[in-house]
């Protein structure tokens, strides 16, 4: 694919982001992969498909929807379970439902800096817990961090166990992931890729602690972002999403993955699957040529899962853009182009 090869390197030349690791599957086949760059740019360790990235926001598709699906096929809860079962004392939050949660529906607001004003992972729950809705459940869409912090502390209620160790048994181990999870351990640390201009942490380069500012007053285990993983596992997750979600997930859980399901007041379901955005949520990372029918996410350092269940095709890209800048205009037109590049060959590989 060299005008997928030349973009990327263009990108790493220009100092949009070290290091690139991305797939195309087709079929649950691996049809195309490539490795680009230097996680740390100060080594000269290349990427590899064991290069361990900060998954960011793919954190809510992978850890806490898949999680909230298990715990459906469980009969732990259901999708119109009321947040305030879990959190009773939350008599303002009353007609939120898990689904509202999942769907981005809750009337919650896109985005606090909780972290400044709470030192604790339940300080930053309270503190969400505690914010006021701008709209009543199921009347519109925004994207909220919010409610994934609180649908993660409602699996960890419902499990009794934290959803890092939910994430481990649940997930990583019956599909083999062996380098994803929170918290990476020591052992891992010379594979991941560093990224830097965290809010909470200026001018430090980060390595094996989550990005994201309300996630690391987590102590990094979060339902909205924490969550780091390989190339190499990202494509075991995805196989098993195309293939109808063996060994993990019933075939019936993957189609509420796969389909929108965000309901807002009496029109069709639109924007937002249960943990991926849909078509025409602007949100959607499928550059211009994949069609509206593909459902994907992305994450605030530099990644992206993209699937196309019509034709069992799914894209992942990784990167650590968030290792020069925060900013994001240059990265969003280069991540647009690769996009667009590796569109273009999937006909072809």
């Amino acid at each position: 694919m060299p005008s997928v090869e030349s973009v990327i390197q263009e990108a790493i030349e220009q100092k949009i982001f070290p290091s690139t690791a991305c797939a195309v599957l087709l079929g649950g086949r691996v049809k195309y992969q490539g490795l680009f760059g230097k996680p740390d740019p100060e080594s000269d360790v290349a990427t590899t498909s064991a290069t361990i990235y900060d998954l960011a926001s793919l954190t809510k598709p992978i850890s806490t929807s898949t999680l909230a699906l298990i715990a459906l096929e469980e009969g732990k809860l259901t999708l119109e379970t009321p947040l305030t079962r879990f959190f009773p004392e939350a008599k303002h939050h009353t007609g939120v439902l898990v689904k509202h949660l999942l769907t981005h529906t809750s009337g919650l607001p896109a985005w606090r800096a909780l972290y400044k004003n709470a030192d604790s992972r339940d300080a930053v729950i309270q503190a969400a817990l505690a914010t006021p809705r701008t709209r009543p459940p199921a009347q519109g869409y925004t994207y909220s961090d919010l409610g994934y912090i609180l649908m993660g502390a409602i699996l960890e209620r419902v499990y009794e166990q934290s959803q890092a160790e939910l994430f481990k048994k649940k997930i990583a181990e019956p599909l083999g992931l062996q380098s994803s999870g929170y918290c990476p351990p020591a052992e891992w640390r010379e594979r991941i890729a560093p990224t830097g201009h965290s809010e909470n942490r200026p001018g430090k380069t980060i390595r094996g602690e989550v990005h994201d500012e309300n996630a690391y007053a987590m102590n990094g285990v979060a339902g909205h972002a924490g969550l780091f993983s390989t190339l190499e596992d990202l494509i075991r997750y995805t196989r098993m999403v195309l293939s109808g979600g063996r060994p993990l997930l019933s075939y019936y859980s993957i189609q509420l993955l796969l389909t929108p399901q965000a309901q807002t007041g009496n029109a069709a379901p639109s924007m937002h699957t249960l943990g991926l955005f849909a078509h025409p949520n602007p949100l959607l990372p499928r550059g211009d040529l994949f069609p509206p029918r593909c459902v994907g996410h992305s994450g605030f350092t530099g990644t992206v899962m993209l699937f196309d269940p019509q034709i069992e095709m799914a894209v992942i890209l990784l990167t650590n853009h968030v290792y020069y800048a925060r900013e994001k205009d240059a990265y969003l037109d280069h991540r647009r182009r690769i996009l667009n590049a590796l569109a273009a060959q999937v006909g072809e590989v």
